[in-house]
């Protein structure tokens, strides 16, 4: 038997009532021997008959909004005799109130030792539900104080079990300082359970082991109606083409996963251009990202180990995200334009690159931007930024920008995602994070002030290393390296107390170069003019309009911005571009279109130490 269900038969003989939230409206419930109890309601009465109890009376409500608004008037009793016979389903009168049941139950039943019976109100949230400030209205004050008799009255002999879908929506007056009730979650099926069901139904149609085994990893977080779904695939796959490779069950379970069985992580090449990941990934992110060669280094082997599906090995869960990076190092020097290629590497396209600024989340509530506003509250229907993008793109690139800046308790929701591959939105919809990768970016290390407003010396430290002309150019970097990751882990460690989600990161902090070495600088100089030719075509492209550089202004702009680059990295130079060249260029392109010129080349040139703009 599962550890819950356990639970639940120890905790039924102990406590008179029991609160059960979470995972109650599933289909089915795994039993020991791997086949399934249909409903919450049959495995009450299944443990109920272990436990020698002689009848279960289960009850719910509808409301009826014609007669009385949003009071429910209306219920429905099946008793089940557990010891054989038949359920008998009662409906009451329609004029019977909630009120009248439960006074029934209290003068009548619950306090009775002539039978064992188990009392089950199901969805009680919705018949009285939590009110944060206590001041109920008064037929749910009249039904609040029934129940709370209930709990005092019911007899040992007894038990009452509420239904709710969360716990945070039943009345607190029903659980807080009472020794006679217990709350209990009930959870989606572990991999235990997962392991048991698979294996109990599929090695008797010659599934090796290894693929069960990987099934039950993959599943998790799963319902068990999709449990039963992915059965039924499985096996049809087997009828149809008598064979089950690993891939064919990804794609099967990620039906119900992400809803979709496209898996752009299989399409990533082995070799060959250009993005062969074998003999030419490394070349393809050095040729778009300068300067950072260790950086780029890392990404393409975890990219190899995502490519070859070893991700979560060593932990047995292979439910975590692709990769997860933090990326540290001084503003401007390539960590969301690497994020950005990344994207365009992995799923073809810079779209599946997502940002979250997380300065905007300074303040503990606002973490209800990133999975929606709870029921009642403003913004519920508009759902959570990160849950909402990742439902719509599965297949993503996830920067969390500037990390730092977030509130401390916000960084707790990323554990579940770093662990699990999931995260469950304030619906209760759950999303998966186990095609994506995650990255955190932190200016941690060129900081002067802590993120309480206290005075940190991390850039003094890192000037002094920049600054120490003993050291060689590898030298150096390395300091700056090991400046960075030292920092970074001084900020989990002792700043924020978030040790555990250092932990979730592990390795994989990757500490950016300064870009203060003249062929990097020149490397982006050029890359950002290509840039802006390839922007200027896509834009003009109607006209026929082109533009280009002359070799010159390369120099006219390194000797110009040098310092700038190195201290502030390639961001300033786009301002820098698009000031000096935009000017120039304006003129041009307004005479161009007063003449109705089409298939015009404009370049970019250097007269005089200034830069002019001709056509041609």
């Amino acid at each position: 038997m599962a550890v819950w269900q356990e639970n639940l038969k120890r905790l039924l003989n102990q406590k008179e009532v029991l609160i059960l939230h979470g995972n109650i409206r599933d289909t089915a419930y795994i039993k020991d021997d791997g086949s399934l109890i249909r409903g919450l309601t049959d495995l009450i009465n299944s443990i109920g008959a272990e436990l020698g109890y002689d009848r279960t009376v289960s009850w719910g409500t509808f409301f009826d909004h014609e007669e009385r608004g949003h009071s429910p008037i209306w219920s429905l009793e099946r008793i089940t005799p557990l010891k054989g016979g038949q359920p008998d389903i009662r409906e009451t009168e329609s004029q019977d109130r909630v009120s009248d049941v439960l006074h029934r139950w209290l003068e009548d039943e619950v306090k009775s030792i002539d039978e064992r019976t188990i009392f089950v109100i199901n969805y009680i949230d919705k018949i009285t539900g939590y009110c944060p400030d206590g001041m109920y209205s008064q037929d749910t004050a009249e039904l609040v104080t029934i129940i709370q008799k209930i709990i005092e009255n019911i007899s040992e002999n007894n038990r009452l079990i509420m239904v709710s879908l969360r716990d945070t929506m039943v009345p607190v007056e029903y659980y807080t300082n009472s020794p006679r009730v217990a709350v209990m979650e009930i959870p989606l099926p572990d991999k235990t359970e997962r392991h048991l069901y698979y294996s109990t139904s599929l090695s008797l149609n010659n599934v090796q082991s290894d693929q069960i085994d990987l099934l039950s990893n993959i599943t998790e977080g799963l319902y068990m109606k999709d449990l039963e779904n992915i059965l039924s695939d499985v096996l049809a796959e087997i009828d149809e083409n008598g064979e089950l490779s690993s891939s064919t069950l990804k794609k099967i379970v990620n039906r119900y996963r992400i809803g979709t069985e496209e898996d752009p992580w299989s399409r990533i090449p082995l070799i060959g251009p250009p993005k062969g990941l074998i003999d030419s990934a490394e070349n393809w992110f050095l040729e778009r990202v300068i300067g950072q060669d260790h950086a780029v280094r890392e990404i393409v082997n975890a990219i190899k180990k995502a490519r070859a599906g070893v991700v979560g090995l060593a932990s047995g869960g292979q439910s975590k995200p692709k990769a997860a990076f933090f990326f540290a190092g001084p503003t401007g020097v390539g960590k969301t334009f690497l994020a950005k290629k990344l994207a365009e590497y992995l799923f073809d396209t810079e779209e599946a690159f997502l940002r979250f600024d997380m300065s905007e989340f300074k303040e503990e509530h606002t973490v209800s931007k990133l999975i929606g506003s709870p029921p009642g509250y403003i913004g519920y229907d508009e759902g959570g930024q990160l849950t909402k993008a990742i439902k719509n793109r599965p297949f993503s690139v996830i920067l969390f920008d500037e990390i730092e800046k977030a509130h401390p308790k916000i960084l707790d929701i990323f554990l579940q995602i770093l662990d699990d591959g999931r995260l469950t939105d304030s619906r209760g919809q759950t999303v998966f994070f186990t095609e994506s990768v995650i990255i955190f970016t932190s200016n941690i290390g060129t900081r002067t002030v802590d993120s309480r407003g206290n005075p940190v010396s991390e850039q003094n430290e890192l000037d002094d290393i920049i600054n120490d002309r003993s050291l060689s150019e590898s030298e150096r970097d390395r300091r700056v390296r090991e400046h960075f990751t030292r920092a970074v882990r001084e900020f989990f460690t002792h700043e924020i107390s978030r040790r555990e989600l250092l932990n979730r990161i592990g390795s994989h902090i990757i500490a950016f170069n300064y870009l203060d070495k003249a062929n990097f600088q020149r490397g982006i100089i050029q890359s950002k003019l290509e840039d802006l030719s390839d922007n200027f075509r896509d834009k003009f492209s109607n006209k026929g309009y082109r533009l280009n550089f002359q070799e010159e202004v390369v120099d006219y702009f390194l000797k110009k911005h040098a310092d700038s680059i190195s201290e502030f990295g390639g961001r300033g130079l786009v301002n820098a571009l698009e000031d000096e060249v935009g000017h120039i260029l304006a003129d041009q392109l307004l005479f161009a279109e007063d003449k109705g010129l089409r298939d015009i080349e404009f370049s970019v040139y250097v007269n005089g130490g200034a830069i002019e703009c001709r056509r041609s």
